[in-house]
């Protein structure tokens, strides 16, 4: 993606007013409080405009974005997109679909050289320990980006709306108002093997979560198709 796209990254209207996140006391003193929004993308020929669901903490801080169609339901599997924009301070990020570190789908990215190219993983832990590959959920990248100040990385995930877990009934919260639960972590510690997914990584620096209903997020299911296959690296 060429710096113009990066910056559209951020240039996209709020189209919906924002609300604060309180941290969960479950969560470290270092958690910092958040807000929720809608952001919606800028159409680009024949990719269309696409709203997400947007978690911003603070400029230091990556701020994630997620994207569903509109006719998703609680009772069948379907595909979700995520969107990360970090900082190049933060050397990897990931991003727990089900709230916490275990029992559910991880996405894990961190950038690979200064090229633009970013390794993205699908992960799951059972416990306290570094989370080992996971083939339950795959990504497909759909853009990646770096300049000056941030990295960015754009996917769409097969397995990310149910897992078998009991942790959050296993699936992503599709009722109008009823919020899903997820959580973030992010390290300033290199990881030793950038250009490879399947590689370790070092525990992270921080973490939190946050809940929030997923209206926001909704699209079109024509809308949201297109996207995705319009939508290249």
């Amino acid at each position: 993606m060429h710096l113009p796209s990066l910056v559209a990254f951020f240039a996209a209207p709020l189209l919906a007013a924002s609300s604060p996140v309180t941290p969960s006391s479950e969560i470290e003193s270092r958690q910092v409080y958040g807000v929720t929004s809608k952001y919606c993308s800028t159409a680009s020929g024949n990719v269309p405009s696409l709203c997400f669901l947007q978690y911003y903490t603070s400029a230091t801080a990556p701020t994630y974005r997620i994207a569903l169609p509109s006719d998703a339901t609680n009772n069948a599997a379907y595909d979700t997109i995520l969107q990360i924009i970090s900082p190049v301070a933060q050397t990897w990020v990931g991003f727990a679909w089900g709230g916490g570190m275990t029992n559910n789908p991880l996405t894990v990215a961190w950038p690979n050289g200064n090229s633009g190219q970013v390794s993205v993983s699908s992960r799951w832990s059972a416990g306290r320990t570094t989370p080992g590959l996971y083939s339950g959920a795959t990504l497909r990248t759909l853009s990646t980006a770096r300049n000056s100040t941030h990295w960015t990385v754009e996917v769409v995930c097969t397995g990310c709306s149910r897992w078998n877990s009991q942790q959050n009934g296993g699936r992503l919260e599709t009722q109008s108002g009823s919020a899903s639960t997820f959580a973030w972590a992010i390290s300033r510690t290199a990881v030793p093997q950038p250009s490879n997914p399947s590689g370790s990584f070092p525990v992270h620096n921080n973490q939190g979560m946050f809940s929030n209903a997923l209206d926001f997020g909704k699209n079109a299911r024509a809308t949201f198709t297109q996207y995705v296959q319009n939508k290249r690296s």
